[in-house]
């Protein structure tokens, strides 16, 4: 392997640490998005309940 195959692996190694970086922080939002559906969602049915009891 020579200089140019070594720089060209090594870039594609810091590449591939970029997107996991990205990809870990959009799991990250998404997550949180799902946390904050899941509650708004729970929030909603239970208006719904104490409307339909009125």
């Amino acid at each position: 392997m020579n200089e140019n195959d070594r720089q060209s692996l090594n870039e594609l190694a810091v590449k591939i640490q970029q997107h996991e970086k990205a990809i870990a922080q959009i799991l990250e939002i998404l997550a949180a998005t799902n946390r904050k559906i899941t509650e708004l969602s729970s929030n909603q049915t239970e208006r719904d309940y104490f409307y339909s009891q009125v």
